[in-house]
């Protein structure tokens, strides 16, 4: 059964222009500038009518909100969450991420640059990262420095997302929502949050979204769905530089008015 909150959203993007999966790949940007915003799901709906002039909404088969399931890996010793922590420059992500809508399943490589680009590698597989192609695995062990034997899931983060798309095709934004994250002994919700993700090839503080989202308020701030969710579930995880975002998400989920 869908929920009163989802059909409402439902019926606000079929207000929307769609935009087709073939379309969006012309706004790819796997090498671009992300920049994230987070706020408190009651904003969501007021959001969505005043971006409407400006998006379009992608669809697939006449659907509009799509359930992302997401597996990441670090080593042992949190190796990728560290760098994260201590501020490396360059970092990295390695996810399997099923787009459920679809039923494709992609092996994800994330790189932060130190020129703040996001550049992201996918491959279609199976499902195992133990069944890449030789190719792929040898390519992936030349980026992050090590064999991915060393490798096991850390973290399953599960989550509903919107994509919408500017009139111009010049930026791709990712609205996330019902977040859920969860190892083999713990799970967390936190459905009441928003992430928000604008996609450019390079900063553009003049852009719709963003300015929708300044007036009420909302500005940008770093959030990693992996190192704040692995931070809920391990509780033995050094986190000091992560405090300002945890001091934020707090701020929101306690954010009880309606808008």
């Amino acid at each position: 059964m869908i929920s009163f909150k989802k059909r409402t959203l439902i019926n606000k993007l079929k207000d929307f222009y769609s935009v087709s999966l073939d379309e969006l790949k012309f706004v790819s940007l796997l090498n671009r500038e992300d920049t994230k915003f987070i706020f408190h799901q009651n904003h969501l709906e007021q959001i969505l009518d005043e971006s409407k002039p400006f998006y379009k909404s992608l669809d697939i088969n006449k659907e509009r909100i799509f359930n992302y399931k997401t597996i990441y890996y670090d080593t042992d010793h949190f190796l990728f969450f560290n760098q994260h922590q201590n501020g490396s420059k360059k970092r990295f992500k390695i996810r399997v991420r099923e787009y459920s809508n679809m039923s494709d399943i992609y092996f994800e490589i994330k790189i932060k640059n130190n020129k703040n680009k996001t550049i992201k590698e996918r491959y279609l597989i199976n499902g195992n990262i133990q069944n890449l192609e030789k190719s792929v695995k040898q390519k992936t062990e030349e980026i992050i420095g090590f064999s991915l034997d060393k490798l096991k899931s850390k973290l399953n983060v599960d989550f509903s997302r919107i994509t919408l798309v500017d009139k111009n095709h010049s930026e791709r934004l990712t609205i996330d929502t019902n977040l859920k994250v969860k190892n083999e002994k713990s799970e967390i919700n936190l459905n009441s949050l928003v992430i928000a993700e604008i996609k450019q090839d390079r900063y553009n503080p003049k852009s719709n979204f963003m300015k929708i989202l300044r007036k009420k308020r909302i500005y940008e701030t770093k959030f990693s769905k992996y190192c704040i969710g692995l931070i809920h579930i391990n509780k033995h995880l050094k986190y000091n530089r992560f405090k300002p975002q945890l001091l934020k998400l707090n701020q929101v989920l306690e954010t009880n008015n309606k808008v």
